[in-house]
């Protein structure tokens, strides 16, 4: 398979470009996709774009003035996903916006094939924790994640001789997100952890096991996340790739 993105831009004036991002390969390669998901620069209106037409190679366009990394997920029709970068070139500034034949015209802007398929994702921490009984849901969340190039710490990772509660709230201040499973009341010790997020005004990610877990008064201004199942663990992880 030799899925590849391709790209191109067009000057507008005003020191603005009018920009497409699509994927390239076979057309055996391309009937195998379901929906591509180009995640933008945060500064954009609604970030996260999610294209589900086949014509065009799933075809974004947009338009802005800077250059920025484009974050891609492909969601193939088996379930499967694979997740690539692409850095965004814009053509050359215009040097004098009163040339009216200039503008508007494209550029050297065709970028042909590029091939990102070794780039990752930028390495974000995640703090993640839960209750005991909820060991095997969060290891398997832990390793889906990390699948995603994300650093994944949690109470696993303190060292010997080092107070348990002190390290942690050290890697919750550290935390790009936390997120916490959660199955029934909350222990002391999960009850501490997410006082901490909150006191840190980290992003926060609750996430119900089961469907008869209860979100907790404290996490209420929350949006939460519900696993029922230990088969869609993987597709939980792709959906919190959204918000991390």
């Amino acid at each position: 398979m030799s899925i590849r993105i391709e790209q191109s831009s067009t000057y507008a004036g005003e020191r603005r470009w009018n920009w497409s991002v699509w994927i390239t390969g076979s057309t055996a390669d391309l009937d195998q996709i379901d929906h591509v998901t180009y995640t933008l620069h945060p500064t954009f209106p609604n970030p996260v774009r999610e294209i589900h037409t086949r014509k065009g190679g799933f075809r974004l366009e947009s338009n802005g003035w800077g250059e920025f990394t484009i974050y891609i997920d492909i969601a193939y029709k088996d379930g499967k996903h694979q997740q690539l970068s692409h850095d965004l070139r814009l053509t050359s500034e215009i040097d004098s916006e009163d040339n009216t034949e200039q503008k508007g015209a494209e550029l050297t802007s065709y970028m042909g094939k590029v091939d990102v398929t070794v780039k990752h994702l930028p390495p974000k921490m995640i703090f993640i924790s839960g209750g005991a009984a909820d060991a095997e849901v969060l290891g398997r969340l832990r390793e889906s994640l990390k699948k995603l190039n994300l650093c994944i710490k949690d109470a696993t990772d303190v060292p010997a001789g080092i107070p348990l509660q002190t390290y942690i709230d050290s890697l919750i201040a550290k935390a790009d997100v936390v997120i916490f499973l959660i199955s029934g009341r909350p222990s002391l010790w999960l009850s501490q952890e997410i006082e901490s997020a909150k006191h840190s005004n980290k992003p926060l990610i609750p996430i119900l096991v089961g469907q008869d877990s209860h979100l907790p008064a404290s996490l209420n201004e929350y949006q939460y996340f519900r696993i029922d199942n230990l088969n869609n663990i993987s597709d939980l992880a792709h959906k919190l790739l959204k918000y991390l």
